[in-house]
């Protein structure tokens, strides 16, 4: 990399001889460089350390101060590498800022972020705005200065919330999470935009958003939830007898509370309807965060999933509580009940989305013969956008689904997530040989950038990213701060 946020690198003279002596991309590389270090140094300290290059200097200076001025940076500066934020624009059509939360006594702040408590992935999103001529600050929200911070958010025209679920409800005041939601439905209502809004992360980051999805291409008409301990008995034992089925707890992010189950010792019925189980028929159970399996009769899974280990529910090897139910609709409590499809074992299908743009498509593999793809048991391959190996699978959501996502999830006056998942299991299809795919699950609630993410949590920040994982990672951020400016030049007419 040439420029390092505003720190020097390779030092002006340096790139001066490279400047001196390369020749085509280094050439163009080195000098807008240091023309974007030139113009990003007080005019104190220009002297000493552009001795050796006046001429050429100003008069890219004069170029990329244009640049910063009126639109985005020229591709040589904004393709270097930066592992701090960027200096501002002077004169930014849009002012965006990236919200953080530090949960407090937390080392870092949280395990998603280094030791300078920034999330790994903040900084880079932020530069992909800056990239594109707008402003983008990182700020950092905190439960004991609410009133500063609303206050200090009305310059912006958007708002990049990086919250991980449950950070405002670690060691904060009693309803922040609450406190914050408000804030940011305030913001919308003014016409501004937040990613991801508390209607959207409720309506389609909730797992019975698979119920609101069930009549589109990409939906299982026998998806239903369950919001109460009755509901949840008469639904799980009248499929549970006809088929094999999924149960999914709204709350985690890694399969914890994902239980496939099977009947046990016991045939199911030939038609849908025929019989319902019994409380001590036998079931087999695996969790999808490890793979461990278990077995259980009907009464004690019951028992488990509403009201947890109690010792009516028996003996559990899960390392999570159960209770899924807790709270309520209104406080994320729900199961969702779909039929098990057999071809998961296959692996599953994520398309990365940044706004309605598929920027890659990623078929995660289980290992170690288990049948879960999430938990960090899988294998990972690549694909870009128009690969043939999913080339319908593409075409049937974003032309057919995508369009009507929004008016199924009931979020018709919501932006799309900035960054956001949709996760797809293969099935059957009618024709022989054919192939399907339904989504199992949406993730639009501070999705990670794995290549940034797999640094957080100890010592390392940004700058230990390897250059081929930050330039890889960084052509999502890029995207993400073009769609941001796109989605409000939409917002306001423009």
């Amino acid at each position: 990399g040439w420029v390092r946020g505003s720190e020097r690198v390779f030092g002006v003279n340096t790139m001066y001889r490279a400047l001196r002596i390369g020749s085509g991309a280094v050439a163009a590389a080195g000098s807008a460089a240091l023309a974007y270090r030139y113009v990003t140094t007080p005019a104190e300290e220009r002297r000493g350390l552009f001795a050796m290059a006046p001429v050429y200097a100003q008069d890219f200076a004069s170029f990329i101060e244009k640049a910063r001025h009126s639109g985005p940076l020229p591709k040589a500066v904004s393709d270097c590498r930066y592992n701090t934020l960027m200096p501002q624009p002077a004169k930014p059509q849009f002012k965006l800022c990236v919200v953080e939360f530090n949960v407090p006594g937390a080392k870092n702040g949280g395990t998603d972020k280094g030791p300078d408590g920034h999330r790994v992935d903040s900084i880079p999103i932020a530069n992909g705005v800056i990239k594109t001529g707008n402003q983008c600050e990182i700020v950092k929200y905190f439960d004991t200065k609410h009133d500063e911070f609303a206050k200090y958010i009305e310059k912006f025209d958007a708002l990049i919330v990086r919250i991980n679920p449950g950070q405002l409800s670690q060691g904060t005041l009693p309803g922040t999470q609450e406190r914050f939601d408000k804030l940011m439905n305030e913001q919308l209502a003014k016409g501004k935009l937040v990613w991801s809004s508390p209607e959207v992360q409720t309506k389609m980051g909730a797992k019975d958003a698979l119920v609101a999805i069930n009549a589109l291409s990409c939906g299982l008409p026998d998806t239903m939830a369950y919001y109460d301990g009755d509901e949840l008995a008469k639904g799980f034992k009248k499929n549970a007898a006809f088929q094999p089925r999924v149960i999914k707890q709204n709350r985690g992010s890694a399969g914890e509370g994902i239980w496939l189950v099977w009947l046990e010792g016991k045939d199911y019925c030939k038609n849908y309807g025929d019989a319902m189980l019994d409380d001590n028929d036998k079931l087999k159970l695996m969790e999808m965060n490890d793979n461990h399996v278990e077995y259980h009769t009907v009464k004690e899974f019951i028992e488990f999933c509403v009201n947890g280990p109690t010792a009516k529910a028996g003996s559990w090897k899960s390392t999570f509580p159960g209770k899924y139910l807790e709270g309520g609709k209104e406080a994320g409590g729900q199961l969702v009940d779909q039929r098990l499809l057999p071809r998961i074992s296959e692996g599953e299908v994520r398309m990365l989305m940044v706004g309605d743009v598929l920027q890659m498509i990623i078929h995660k593999k289980p290992e170690g013969g288990g049948l879960s793809a999430v938990g960090g048991n899988s294998a990972y391959t690549y694909y870009k956008p128009g690969d043939p190996h999913y080339a319908t699978l593409e075409y049937k959501f974003l032309k057919e689904d995508l369009p009507q996502l929004k008016k199924a999830l009931e979020i018709e006056g919501e932006p799309l997530p900035l960054l956001w998942t949709s996760d797809f299991i293969p099935m059957d299809g009618d024709t022989p040989g054919s192939t399907e795919y339904v989504v199992g699950e949406f993730n639009c609630s501070c999705v990670g950038i794995s290549k940034f993410q797999a640094v957080c949590g100890g010592e390392k920040t940004l700058a230990d990213v390897p250059d081929v994982d930050y330039y890889d990672a960084c052509e999502l951020t890029d995207l993400m701060g073009k769609k941001a400016i796109d989605m409000l030049k939409e917002a306001n007419g423009l």
